[in-house]
């Protein structure tokens, strides 16, 4: 289920993307004080997408991740069937 939302999120953000620049496309041929401003602060606003994009992308990352002191043991077959692949604590004595 959840590869499902995350595919769904992803064209979500597409669609968001694409017609954002439609909409910039747009403005920016109507209105020149807009292209203007874009076109003067084009490397500030550049950083600052990439900034807010670090941050999420990170802020995701870091919160659905296993913590460090765990040990990936991959997917196996069982009886025939297969055992999803778990991140399981290390033990001491596996130092």
């Amino acid at each position: 289920m959840k590869r499902y939302l995350y595919i769904a999120c992803a064209i979500l953000v597409a669609i968001i993307l694409i017609e954002s620049l439609r909409l910039v496309s747009v403005r920016m041929s109507e209105d020149n004080k807009f292209r203007k401003f874009i076109e003067k602060n084009r490397i500030i606003l550049i950083l600052l997408v990439s900034i807010i994009v670090s941050v999420f992308s990170f802020a995701i990352f870091e919160l659905r991740g296993a913590p460090p002191e765990t040990q990936y043991s991959p997917a196996e077959i069982e009886d025939g069937r297969i055992k999803k692949g778990e991140f399981e604590s290390k033990d001491a004595d596996d130092r």
